[in-house]
């Protein structure tokens, strides 16, 4: 438990990273990391152009290009870059997607844009982002209960319970009203949290 101790409780500065590291970092995957796209991932950006073609034809719209899709296709490679994936990944070419499509459908007019808004909805809400926010969030929850348990409690802490509620509510603040699918993620279980729904509360077990 002493390492969870130390990543939740002692290490206050664990999410600042040294600038010089950071260069280093930045050099290391501009040079070294060439992520290749998956046959499977490139259907999916075809079946959107796809997509996206028959709504302009249909609505009058501005058409999407050949350079939108390489557009795309280069934001997902830098995504899984910076990240030192040999590979892109789903998540990498939603977040391209995501980022391409709120940029194009800006480009339209008001009526238009309404239109693709609902339209292309499942591609604009994609929430890994958020997913990533809330687990900071989150993680600043648990080390200001560790710091009060400790407090209250001597010797090792076996498990940190957090208000889902005080969770939620810091969520409602940025503008995140559905957490039920970060509780349901990967990176929520990953990072050894589970969610009581009948009673409310966010566990991590050291």
């Amino acid at each position: 438990s002493s390492g969870i101790n130390a990543e939740y409780g002692d290490q206050t500065q664990a999410d600042h990273v040294p600038q010089d590291l950071l260069k280093k970092y930045i050099m290391y995957a501009r040079t070294k990391i060439k992520p290749k796209l998956h046959y499977v991932d490139q259907d999916k950006i075809a079946s959107l152009y796809a997509e996206l073609r028959r709504e302009s034809m249909a609505t009058g719209s501005i058409p999407i290009t050949v350079r939108h899709i390489e557009s795309m296709i280069r934001l997902s490679e830098a995504h899984a870059k910076v990240h030192l994936r040999e590979y892109v990944r789903e998540d990498d070419i939603n977040i391209a997607i995501r980022i391409m499509l709120e940029s194009f459908i800006d480009t339209q007019k008001f009526s238009v844009m309404k239109n693709m808004k609902h339209t292309f909805s499942k591609y604009l809400s994609y929430k890994k982002d958020n997913n990533e926010l809330l687990l900071f969030i989150l993680k600043q929850l648990a080390k200001d209960q560790m710091v009060y348990s400790r407090s209250r409690h001597s010797g090792d802490i076996q498990t940190v319970e957090i208000s889902a509620e005080e969770l939620e509510d810091k969520a409602r603040q940025i503008n995140i009203h559905n957490l039920q699918p970060f509780y349901s993620s990967e990176l929520f279980l990953n990072n050894r949290f589970v969610y009581d729904k009948k009673n409310k509360v966010i566990l991590l077990t050291m």
